[in-house]
């Protein structure tokens, strides 16, 4: 089982990191797509549709696939409401946190998928992409989700490590 924990972890920290440098490079693209837009629009009086469109699909992607990040390195929204002296009970709110935030994970994964099979077939209106490449951000986020919240309740330690070096 400690195999197991381990294996989680590891991959859990590993996809994280990953998924932060995806998100700055998704940042550095969307203010790329932006400044080509405004520079279209001031010097040729008519800026390019498809800049805004791409743009708002990778912010899509970009929020939610940093809200995993924040779940995995304990930055997300939380109220602390238990003394530290308490240690045990701390534990205990954490992992509860933890069961909440596996479930919201399993609802946005499955929820994703149905919507993505509803939408299947639809474009995009200016660049004409397949609307999954939008709307796979959501079942795809529910995974990450589903694989952060297990890896803080295996590991519980995590979680306190991690809100401390913070």
């Amino acid at each position: 089982m400690h195999r197991i924990a381990f294996l989680i972890s590891t991959t859990s920290r590993i996809i994280s990191r990953l998924v932060a440098a995806v998100c700055v490079g998704l940042i550095y693209v969307m203010l790329g797509l932006l400044v080509t837009q405004v520079l279209m629009r001031y010097f040729l009086g008519a800026p390019p549709s498809w800049t805004e469109e791409l743009a708002i699909i990778l912010f899509a992607w970009l929020v939610l696939l940093y809200a995993t990040v924040g779940l995995r390195e304990g930055f997300h929204v939380a109220i602390e409401t238990i003394p530290a002296g308490w240690p045990r009970l701390q534990l205990w709110a954490d992992r509860w946190v933890a069961v909440l935030a596996c479930l919201f994970g399993w609802v946005t994964l499955t929820a994703g998928i149905a919507y993505v099979g509803r939408t299947s077939g639809q474009k995009t209106a200016a660049l004409q992409l397949p609307i999954e490449v939008l709307y796979l951000s959501v079942p795809v986020c529910g995974a990450l989700f589903i694989l952060h919240a297990v890896a803080r309740m295996l590991d519980p330690s995590q979680c306190s490590q991690t809100e401390q070096a913070t």
